[in-house]
């Protein structure tokens, strides 16, 4: 096994267990904070009380994100990648111990101090991304970037899927609520161990590093970085497309109840089917970028999204509503691929780690946007929010055939043959 692969093992174990960890209380959280027979908050404590505590603590992961990414993308440009990530793993872990000791003990300021902790460090997300851009040799960047989106995929499914798990205590006697946390922060622990172990970076990478202008660490405000003309589009383009993305994947479900009055264990069969095109474009996408391109992926993803997104209302049973779905999931998986390496491509060596944790929080600041948005139109109507998510789908193919095109004719460089200049890298 080359260095190369070993070192992505252990970057695709922490983006796996990151989105886990991101995923996992949300089969635990809602009947934790809502039902008072479980104890967890005061009987008397009102339901519009409960529900609004219960936003604040699935809000408190991502705003960590947010804030985290870009400063501990700047810290691993700064003094490595490895120490970096180490630090933010076993920050990772103490803060789902904190969580896990706070539902345990029914305290509310512990669970919502540790959810934070834990999105702090989950920025490390950038790192990950960071070091895959660091080892990839021009002919395996692509790929090694869709393993990161097959990652991210696995870890939206698995994380449920644990918390429901170890939170039944008809599975086992002494499994509970606060279960789910004490294995996630078992999980970071195993994490680390891997990466102690197991993360080293190649000798060419290294190489590669002592060229010119690629050894200065990043001197530039985060600001700074955003206002890069040759990356402020590149972000404006990933905030619009994970506009659309995470309208698919909050709404359609309640889409689904609003109009097909569809069970929980329906809205489950629909992940697990969805989750197949997610892992299947991201094994795909290296072998499409060959084809087409990198600009021609990053268009058909995002066309594939935003058909999916309007067709998935046309359908008047439920038979035919897998189609549409698998196709907007098709296309996520490369939005998602193609947007970060849009970033990773522009943005200088030495700032790897900056620029895509503002991609990071790009992503992060979209969820929320899509979310409330999205929460106000499927109020007036249930449809809605799937109109929002094509717009900024097709204003992102607008922005990739325009922009995008432009800058690489500019640059008199086709991606399509990247892996031909490997030698010049």
């Amino acid at each position: 096994m080359s260095q190369e692969t070993k070192t992505m093992s252990a970057v695709f174990l922490t983006v796996l267990f990151g989105f886990a960890g991101f995923s996992l209380p949300y089969p635990v959280f809602s009947p934790m904070f809502l039902k008072p027979e479980l104890g967890f908050l005061d009987p008397s404590v009102p339901t519009e009380y409960r529900t609004m505590l219960l936003g604040v603590a699935m809000a408190l992961y991502p705003i960590g994100q947010f804030i985290g990414a870009p400063w501990l993308g700047r810290v691993s440009d700064r003094i490595g990648r490895r120490p970096v990530l180490m630090a933010s793993l076993f920050g990772a872990a103490s803060g789902y111990l904190v969580t896990a000791w706070g539902v345990a003990t029914a305290n509310l300021p512990l669970v919502l101090a540790g959810r934070f902790v834990s999105g702090l460090c989950e920025g490390n997300m950038a790192i990950a991304q960071s070091i895959a851009s660091d080892i990839s040799r021009p002919e395996t960047k692509v790929r090694n970037f869709g393993l990161i989106t097959v990652a991210i995929n696995v870890g939206w499914i698995i994380g449920p899927l644990m918390g429901g798990f170890f939170s039944d205590p008809t599975i086992h006697p002494s499994f509970n609520v606060s279960w789910p946390f004490f294995f996630a922060a078992g999980m970071y622990g195993f994490n680390l161990l891997v990466v102690f172990v197991v993360l080293r970076i190649p000798e060419y990478a290294r190489r590669r590093g002592t060229e010119k202008g690629m050894t200065a660490p990043v001197t530039r405000t985060v600001w700074a970085t955003i206002k890069d003309p040759e990356l402020l589009p590149g972000y404006v383009i990933s905030f619009f497309s994970y506009i659309a993305v995470y309208i698919f994947f909050a709404f359609f479900g309640v889409y689904l109840v609003q109009n097909y009055d569809v069970t929980s264990s329906f809205l489950g069969m629909c992940s697990a089917i969805i989750s197949i095109p997610l892992i299947l474009a991201g094994l795909t996408v290296d072998r499409a970028q060959k084809i087409c391109g990198l600009i021609g992926v990053g268009a058909l993803g995002h066309l594939f999204l935003g058909i999916g997104l309007v067709t998935f209302l046309i359908p008047d049973g439920l038979v035919w509503i897998f189609v549409p779905m698998c196709l907007a999931a098709f296309g996520i998986a490369w939005c998602e691929v193609t947007t970060s390496l849009f970033i990773s491509n522009a943005a200088g060596k030495h700032e790897q780690g900056q620029a895509l944790g503002v991609y990071r929080s790009a992503h992060v600041l979209a969820e929320a946007v899509a979310v409330l948005i999205g929460g106000v139109l499927a109020g007036i109507a249930s449809y809605a929010p799937f109109f929002l998510g094509f717009i900024a789908a097709m204003l992102c193919v607008i922005g990739i055939l325009g922009w995008l095109r432009v800058r690489q004719a500019s640059a008199g460089f086709d991606d399509r043959k990247a892996a031909e200049v490997s030698a010049e890298v």
